[in-house]
């Protein structure tokens, strides 16, 4: 069941102030919180989703052709005809497949020139672009037309943008991005852990709007004087955007926040999310199949359980993050990834663009989503050889 609801005037600001809100700020989250809404849902409004039995393609192999072999895959999007776009990070080229899987194009190579990459993302749902690469090296964005021309370069940096990690983009020209933060670690104590502040921006042309800032960041730990990073089953911000602004949320429960392109705090969603806490069997699958895997020597893992994992089991936390990841779609909905750990097969969470839950999926383990709409998915798998493929599967509903 879902329940939309206006939100009484001082539980919106509660709910749309940050943790460090000051006096000031917390006057104008009042006078922008009259409109704001909550959707609550207990449950998806429609029967779960999973996988096809069988993909609709698989790309990739272990030898033959080097355009379907892939070295380091770090990701793909299907585009409205049904092909497939694929950054390869290790050759450093963008390669287009037809929807059965016939490789149609291959793009760039390594180098610092137009059409050259040195690290390769690519972003979706971007305007006017039929291919959009983020070269997060290199802090540049390229758009190739669809037979893999390049038609625009230009550096984040000139503009005021230094994203740290993927920034989105949006159907009307924006890119949101999350600037890398003030606080670095650098004055932390040795074992301290913590959370990065940071804010929430988008850039139209040459101009910068801060959304909101002071958003719980990723969670960190201070593991000695020279190392910093982040913490095992740590909570981080994630965001994506959508054509009325941007959704973000903290992965401190399954609740989410939209704000306007002003900035102002519109709607609140939350669904009632498998539950978070961390089990002593979550912790055996962890040790397990991360850590001891690693170990062929029966000695080493001996040794591994006796001096090194306690100190790492007692350094994860109490409670899983809520999700690890957003993943927009052109009509306005979002697609929620919960954290892989919780649950042996990846769990996401189909929301509506209003933020009404409408959809459960649950992955094989090992999956890794790269592209989604509401009726199919583009998976990273590997097979039986530990090769990599992508895959695109269409969704039914399950069966029980």
């Amino acid at each position: 069941m879902t329940v939309a609801k206006p939100v009484g005037l001082l539980m919106a600001v509660l709910c749309a102030m940050p943790a460090n809100a000051s006096g000031a700020g917390w006057a104008r989250s009042v006078a922008e919180s009259a409109v704001q809404e909550v959707v609550e849902s207990a449950a998806p409004r429609h029967a779960d989703l999973t996988l096809a039995d069988e993909p609709l393609a698989r790309i990739g192999i272990v030898d033959g052709p080097l355009e379907y072999v892939f070295g380091n895959v770090t990701g793909a999007v299907r585009l409205e005809d049904g092909s497939v776009v694929v950054a390869d990070e290790q050759s450093r080229n963008v390669r287009r497949y037809d929807a059965n899987g016939q490789h149609l194009w291959t793009s760039g190579r390594q180098g610092d020139g137009p059409g050259e990459y040195q690290g390769l993302r690519l972003l979706r749902n971007c305007a006017g672009a039929g291919i959009t690469v983020f070269d997060w090296i290199l802090r540049r964005i390229t758009e190739l037309d669809p037979e893999g021309n390049v038609v625009d370069t230009r550096a984040l940096n000139s503009a005021g943008v230094n994203p740290y990690g993927e920034p989105a983009c949006s159907a009307d020209d924006r890119l949101v991005f999350m600037p890398w933060p003030e606080d670095r670690g650098r004055d932390r104590t040795v074992g301290e852990s913590y959370r990065w502040l940071v804010s929430l921006r988008h850039a139209l042309g040459n101009s910068v709007t801060i959304l909101r800032s002071g958003i719980p960041g990723t969670e960190r730990t201070r593991y000695s004087e020279i190392s910093d990073g982040p913490a095992d089953w740590g909570r981080t911000m994630v965001y994506a955007a959508v054509n009325t602004g941007v959704w973000y949320g903290t992965a401190d429960d399954y609740e989410l926040e939209h704000l306007d392109w002003t900035g102002r705090a519109t709607r609140i969603t939350r669904w009632a999310g498998p539950s978070l806490e961390v089990t002593r069997d979550r912790m055996d699958s962890y040790r397990d199949n991360y850590w001891l895997a690693r170990y062929d020597d029966p000695d080493a893992r001996r040794d591994f359980e006796r001096e090194s994992w306690p100190d790492i089991r007692d350094r994860l936390p109490e409670r899983f993050p809520a999700y690890e990841a957003l993943l927009a779609l052109p009509d306005g909905g979002i697609w929620v990834k919960a954290h892989p750990w919780r649950a042996p097969g990846e769990e996401l969470h189909l929301l509506e663009a209003n933020g009404a839950w409408l959809r459960r999926l649950t992955l094989p383990g090992g999956s890794v989503l790269l592209d989604a709409g509401r009726d199919w998915v583009l998976l990273l798998q590997r097979d039986e050889l530990d090769v990599p493929t992508v895959a695109v599967y269409e969704l039914v509903e399950s069966v029980r």
